[in-house]
């Protein structure tokens, strides 16, 4: 089976979808830029992007979202004339890319484990645990931001497929995956380790208990290519499947 970025999990609706783009949005989380934007379908002339630009400026600002995020097509290149735009606009630029594994595949990076580590779904009696690492995953953006994910966090698990796990150590929450599971698919997303314990083998270990659950289906998680990370996941064997850019620039 073939995957791509529209394999990726998010919330965003689609607000308006023409022949050269889809504008989503959420609703419940306009400050996030992940869930707010325009995705190109195929590569647009640069007077046919200036207009797509101001369509979502307009449409941003009537909101109050102080930003305009651009997601290009999957495995394209952007064109000289669009990338001059960029610069003199004041645009930053992001690579992502698309990885997958297989429990077969799969190589940990580290064999040592903390022995007092326990790795579950979240539930019920371990969900504060999680919730905790969520925010202090956000704080690392800012204290405002933490704020205002909560209940964006929580209402993801209303959605059909949401499966965190968390990492425990001696009762104490040590990190946390958010996993998105579907027939052929699990994604892999929001991995953080908390600092104290991070280099003691807990992202492993979190990432073992994901493959140990795939049940036949295909491991999935995006990397920024300029994190380091994504190193990490080159070691574990995971396979480079695709890129693609994406723009963001704050009104």
């Amino acid at each position: 089976m073939i995957f791509s970025f529209d394999n990726i999990q998010h919330c965003a609706k689609k607000a308006m979808v023409t022949p050269l783009f889809t504008h989503f949005q959420n609703e419940d989380a306009p400050f996030m830029y992940a869930e707010n934007f325009i995705q190109f379908h195929q590569i647009p002339t640069l007077t046919d992007f200036i207009d797509a630009l101001a369509y979502l400026k307009t449409n941003h600002e009537k909101n109050g979202q102080r930003f305009i995020k651009v997601v290009w097509p999957e495995d394209h290149e952007i064109p000289q004339d669009i990338i001059s735009h960029l610069g003199s606009h004041d645009f930053s630029l992001d690579v992502l890319e698309l990885y997958a594994a297989t429990p077969e595949t799969f190589i940990p990076t580290r064999e040592a484990r903390p022995r007092s580590i326990q790795i579950d779904w979240v539930k019920e009696t371990n969900r504060d645990a999680y919730l905790a690492v969520s925010a202090s995953a956000a704080r690392e953006v800012s204290e405002a931001f933490a704020e205002q994910k909560r209940p964006i966090t929580l209402k993801k698990f209303t959605l059909t497929g949401f499966h965190p796990i968390v990492a425990m150590i001696d009762g104490q929450a040590a990190g946390s995956i958010d996993l998105y599971l579907t027939d052929d698919t699990i994604e892999i997303d929001s991995f953080y380790v908390l600092p104290s314990f991070r280099r003691k083998g807990i992202g492993t270990a979190l990432q073992e208990f994901v493959m140990a659950h795939a049940d036949g289906r295909t491991v999935l998680l995006v990397a920024d290519a300029s994190d380091t990370a994504r190193e990490m996941y080159n070691r574990q064997n995971y396979t480079y499947l695709s890129f693609r850019y994406e723009l963001l620039k704050l009104l």
